[in-house]
């Protein structure tokens, strides 16, 4: 009986595993709640970058404040050619001939971004005795459309992927006692997969991300995968903590850090060097980045989930050896 059965196993134990389970919920849970409640309540930019044409820099700098970097440029044309970059997020040109200045913007970055720039182009306007003028760069992305939320969605739903993939197989691993070789194959076949249905979804199907099927594919990928052999190899390192270790890296404060609901900019500091070091934010600009602003930054999509890649198999290599000479041992 169930009963009889509960009844051999000691107290302790039985306290120990409805404590881990207890708290790994709270802690997802609560941290999930903590990150997004911190990135996101009342979000301010972090010298957020703006190129000035026919306006001196320096001097505006000083009463613009800490929330703008203003960066001096020869002519308009110098910078659009920054803002297609990426670079800035902003050009703020002066035309003197017809009395105007200009503010030009891309609606991909969303209108939370022109909404910050907005303000100071007018206190511009106003201190020259000119009219305002605002353009859209991308006008074939519309002023309520979101790509890069919507690139955000598509990535954070590759990442929960891999999340859930390294929970399952971690338990059917054990109980059909799949080796190193054949859980790593399972890994590789669902990331491909992934990475090829939310490819699909960003280019020919909705259009996000325009001309990026194949430059996105191996991202999302290896995306997939840094977070089903990171959350593999926590899990047996260090048990269940690592389960909560992982939702951190890849649900909560991954994504809470992957600048596709807002830019870079609005992150604190400290969240920007967090933001390029996990993989989630690096593939999200770099997929934005492949298909409205020149490719700039395209190798981290690449390069850091690689690296997380790399890292977790040599993890689980590792600890597989170290098995097979116990059991050899024993």
């Amino acid at each position: 009986m169930p009963t009889k059965d509960l009844s051999v196993i000691p107290r302790r134990t039985v306290l120990r595993a409805v404590l881990t389970v207890m708290v790994s919920a709270l802690l997802t849970g609560g941290l999930f709640s903590l990150f997004y409640i911190a990135v996101f309540n009342a979000p301010e930019p972090h010298e957020l970058p703006i190129a000035l044409a026919g306006i001196p820099a320096a001097s505006m700098q000083k009463t613009a404040g800490d929330e703008y970097k203003l960066i001096q440029v020869s002519d308009q044309a110098a910078g659009l050619s920054r803002l297609n970059r990426h670079d800035v997020y902003g050009v703020i040109a002066l035309d003197a001939t017809h009395r105007t200045v200009r503010l030009s913007y891309t609606s991909v970055d969303g209108s939370s971004v022109l909404a910050y720039m907005q303000p100071l182009a007018k206190r511009i306007a106003e201190h020259s005795g000119m009219a305002l003028s605002v353009r859209n760069t991308t006008p074939e992305v519309a002023s309520n459309a979101t790509p890069g939320r919507s690139v955000f969605f598509a990535v954070f739903g590759t990442a929960l992927t891999g999340f859930v993939l390294s929970q399952a197989l971690s338990s059917l691993a054990k109980v059909l006692r799949l080796s190193l070789r054949a859980r790593l194959g399972i890994m590789l076949m669902v990331s491909v997969i992934a990475g090829l249905f939310v490819a699909l979804l960003l280019d020919p199907w909705y259009g996000i991300a325009p001309g990026t099927f194949w430059l996105a594919l191996p991202m999302l990928a290896l995306l997939c995968m840094s977070a089903v052999t990171t959350g593999t190899a926590l899990l047996e390192a260090v048990g269940p903590l690592g389960q909560v270790i992982t939702a951190v890296l890849f649900i909560t404060l991954g994504n809470a850090t992957a600048t596709g609901i807002l830019p870079m900019p609005f992150l604190s500091p400290a969240y920007q060097v967090i933001s390029r070091m996990l993989p989630t934010g690096n593939v999200v600009r770099a997929v934005l980045s492949a298909s409205y602003f020149e490719g700039v930054g395209q190798l981290a999509g690449y390069l850091v989930p690689f690296i997380w890649v790399a890292a977790g198999v040599l993890v689980l290599v590792v600890l597989n050896r170290k098995r097979d000479a116990h059991r050899t041992l024993g």
